[in-house]
């Protein structure tokens, strides 16, 4: 053998001697985030996120569900709500703390292909439809400096383990296994907001209206451009005033609705026949018990009072007013000559309460419970759905109605006594303070004369 094939082969032995030892090196970068496991991930004050936004993955729809919550100028909101105002302090600070300071349990993997396995891919990854499998929760939270303290994905359940799960930066690959409760980052929009609809005290109403009757509405193009159609079935107006001092409700005013000539008549009770004290009871707890489950942004074009011009038929108006009529609301004029006016499609109540304030609720389709949406169009059957899961879309408008506040008795004003002027009997009223206060003033004059 040559000395060059000596050489070589012993450089070729060499080589394989620092491939060997190379294969039997440990990772560094390995070693480096095994010993992560023990120390602590997310470290922040509780009390300092300013911001919480939760990206969801519905896997049905394809598509990822997004929900936020903000402080803005010392109020917290739901910017994914049109800002709608948040009760958000208890449960801020419980997502907050479900996320500060988790330990670091177990490295899990290191690898971007098992993302899918543990549940950690991000939902804001693009390419995600409804066959994406293994998508997590994405959470971020914020302090009052638009600081990130969290960006996290949270994946599946560790089996076998109570309240730990698979997790991992949104910036990295690595999948950490730490104790939490995903229970407190909840994105049910009713669990961050005051959601007693009206917050009265039934106690407190004197007034009943309901206008019962249903709907049908529809769009069509008619000779002046987009008109709405309505096919009415009327039943009724009721009215029911309480009484107060005995403490029970009497009929108002009753109408029916006459077939033949298309009007509301006026009827009374039957004799021996009145107001059913047990259902207007329980008819007016729920109205207190009705519950806010979502809100959606009233259209443009609508004023505080639900009234609109006529330009709000127009044609560029037309996915608007579709939107309105598949909620079970239309723009119409309820009366001949009158500004639009929105109606329902299932009736409406008019309740007045004892300072004056009436709340009216127009009453449109239902709508699934739970976080399924209802695609546009689409007919809810009540019949498949338990009572629980069904809800209704509904317009809510508070104003102040004069008539109904008890006006102040005024008594009379006795006659001033004879030979007494009303400016003797005001002069008579003033207060030995204000004569003094006026004594001092004269005399205060009377130094400032001397000195000059």
């Amino acid at each position: 053998m040559s000395e060059i094939q000596k050489t070589m082969a012993f450089v070729g032995a060499g080589a394989l001697a620092l491939l060997a030892g190379f294969g039997l090196r440990p990772n560094e970068a390995t070693q480096d985030v095994q010993e992560l496991v023990g120390t602590t991930i997310n470290e922040f004050d509780p009390s300092d996120p300013t911001s919480l936004r939760i990206v969801k993955f519905d896997g049905e729809r394809g598509e990822s569900v997004d929900f936020e919550v903000a402080r803005r100028n010392g109020f917290w909101t739901i910017p994914s709500k049109q800002g709608y105002p948040a009760d958000a302090i208890e449960h801020m600070a419980d997502a907050a703390t479900c996320l500060a300071n988790r330990d670091i349990l177990r490295v899990q993997s290191e690898l971007a292909q098992d993302h899918v396995e543990y549940g950690v891919v991000d939902p804001l990854s693009s390419g995600l439809d409804s066959t994406s499998e293994g998508v997590g929760t994405r959470v971020t939270m914020t302090n009052a400096k638009d600081e990130t303290l969290v960006d996290m994905i949270i994946g599946a359940k560790v089996k076998d383990a109570e309240e730990q799960y698979y997790v991992r930066n949104s910036n990295q690959d690595v999948v950490y296994v730490v104790n939490l409760d995903p229970s407190k980052l909840t994105t049910s929009f009713e669990d961050w907001i005051e959601d007693d609809l009206l917050d009265i005290n039934t106690f407190d109403m004197r007034k009943i209206f309901i206008n019962d009757y249903s709907a049908q509405l529809g769009m069509v193009l008619g000779p002046q451009g987009i008109q709405t159609q309505v096919n009415w079935e009327r039943r009724g107006q009721y009215a029911f005033d309480y009484d107060a001092d005995d403490a029970k409700w009497l009929p108002g005013e009753l109408k029916k609705f006459d077939e033949s000539t298309l009007q509301m008549v006026d009827f009374q009770p039957d004799e021996g026949e009145g107001v059913n004290e047990d259902s207007l009871r329980e008819f007016r707890n729920a109205l207190d018990d009705l519950l806010i489950v979502d809100v959606e942004k009233k259209p443009k074009g609508l004023s505080a009072d639900l009234k609109a011009g006529d330009d709000f038929l127009g044609k560029d108006n037309e996915e608007t007013l579709q939107s309105l009529i598949d909620r079970g609301f239309a723009p119409v004029p309820l009366t001949r000559g009158g500004s639009l006016e929105i109606l329902s499609s299932e009736g409406e109540v008019v309740c007045t309460m004892r300072n004056g304030v009436e709340y009216v609720l127009r009453f449109g389709k239902l709508r699934a419970g739970g976080d399924a949406e209802v695609s546009e169009g689409q007919e809810v059957d009540k019949t498949d759905l338990p009572a629980s899961e069904l809800k209704r879309y509904l317009f809510v408008m508070a104003r102040l109605n004069e008539d109904s506040i008890e006006k102040p008795e005024l008594e009379a004003v006795p006659p001033l006594p004879e030979g007494v002027s009303a400016e003797e009997e005001t002069a008579g009223d003033a207060t030995p303070d204000d004569a003094g206060t006026e004594a001092a003033v004269d005399q205060a004059d009377d130094e400032a004369a001397e000195e000059e």
